[in-house]
């Protein structure tokens, strides 16, 4: 029924139910209102701030804490939002906020959307570094903020949740490229849809669904789907339209913390070297550099701008970010992403580069909303399995004193958008 959202009969209005108000629903009902449509906008997790109920009621919807109980010809909630909150309720149509964004976006730039469990931001960020070397005017969307990407920097202009309602509000004119990074799911519209991974098919929705069912979202019906080629049996089972990606670099030195690292890679079928910058833990990015390296022999970019973007990228800000005072190594690793995975990923390249003698850990687990919970105990596991000293700040008291003779400080600090 709901193939594409038209202009409705103003007198007969649809009862539509948008369930989660902090995830981009407001952004949906921002959308539907004009169009005549009867919205409620329930606030299920009970955190929208006052000033975004009371802008909805202002438009015309009707805005609740729990899920009124009542007959609704549609619902629209987060893949991630669990069937209880429909309890008491009925609805004759159902659907993710992706499938609704896919309904609801209009054309514009040419977009990719990239999703996965880890890695999306990077991926990102090396993809938007690429295109800006072979001078394509690129805006970016990341966990990290939306902006620009201009001259090897990525300028801010505003914070913006990575769930898949985002899309709407992005620029339709004056770039080249959007490249967007989205939680779950996509719009299923992109000219290319990129998924970095399923290192972990964690549950969500009160682990009533699996991830990989909401991720798929992101898979478009006539552009390029990018997956890993060791992951074509779980993508296989969505779509049958799947580019496998398959390695091409290859680390050609012994990596040291704080060194350059020399890499040799495979790009349209030529063999190339270069080097990476030192000022980073580049090692944990090459999956990222590889993905994004597919990513752009699909749109055609020449070899030398490769070759340009890989020796000159310096990282995501905060992201296996490496400085050196007073004779000791510090890593920073700032995202939401934060999990005993990613963890384990930073200390095995920390190992790689024999930088765990005398080290110690912080893990701080800052407080602020994001959807994939820290699990602490999983984290403390991979720490005991590196034999490195390490402390759980409260997450509202950061500050650690650094033990005497300690040559490297690994942070891991786990904050989201909200």
């Amino acid at each position: 029924m709901y193939g594409d959202f038209t202009n409705q009969d103003k007198d007969a209005p649809e009862k539509i139910l948008i369930m989660d108000m902090v995830h981009g629903g407001d952004i949906i009902a921002r959308r539907l209102l004009p169009m005549g449509y009867d919205v409620t906008c329930a606030d299920v997790y009970g955190i929208a701030k006052q000033q975004l109920k009371d802008e909805l009621t202002g438009l015309g919807a009707r805005v609740s804490g729990p899920v009124p109980k009542d007959s609704y010809d549609l619902v629209i909630s987060p893949a991630h939002c669990p069937d209880t909150f429909l309890e008491g309720s009925t609805f004759r149509e159902r659907m993710t906020f992706s499938a609704a964004v896919g309904r609801l976006v209009g054309d514009g730039p040419f977009r990719i959307e990239v999703t996965g469990v880890k890695g999306k931001t990077s991926t990102c960020y090396m993809i938007a570094h690429i295109l800006d070397a072979c001078g394509r005017k690129v805006y970016l969307h990341t966990s990290r903020g939306d902006g620009p990407y201009e001259g090897g920097t990525h300028y801010i202009e505003e914070l913006r949740s990575i769930a898949p309602t985002s899309i709407l509000v992005l620029p339709d004119t004056d770039y080249d490229v959007v490249v967007s990074e989205v939680s779950l799911g996509g719009s299923s519209k992109a000219n290319i849809s990129v998924i970095t991974n399923l290192a972990e098919d964690y549950g969500i929705a009160k682990d009533s669904r699996k991830a990989s069912s909401a991720k798929a979202d992101i898979f478009n019906e006539s552009g390029i789907n990018i997956v890993l080629g060791s992951e074509k049996d779980v993508w296989s089972a969505y779509t049958d339209r799947l580019e496998l990606h398959s390695d091409h670099i290859r680390v050609m030195d012994e990596p040291r913390l704080g060194e350059p690292l020399r890499i040799g890679y495979t790009y349209d079928g030529n063999e190339y070297e270069t080097e990476l910058n030192g000022s980073y833990l580049a090692l944990q990015y090459i999956q990222a550099m590889d993905m994004a390296m597919t990513v752009c022999s699909h749109l055609h970019v020449h070899p030398s701008s490769i070759s340009k973007a890989l020796s000159s990228f310096k990282g995501v800000p905060g992201r296996g970010e490496i400085s050196r005072k007073d004779d000791v190594w510090y890593v920073t690793e700032r995202n939401p992403g934060i999990s005993h995975i990613s963890v384990n990923r930073t200390m095995e390249c920390l190992k790689e580069m024999h930088a765990l003698d005398n080290a110690f850990v912080i893990v701080d687990p800052v407080s602020k909303k994001v959807c994939d919970k820290m699990r602490g105990h999983l984290i403390g596991q991979v720490l005991d399995s590196y034999d490195v000293e390490y402390v759980f700040t409260d997450g509202v008291n950061n500050y650690v004193p650094i033990p005497e003779g300690k040559g490297t400080v690994i942070r891991f600090v786990k904050e989201g958008f909200q």
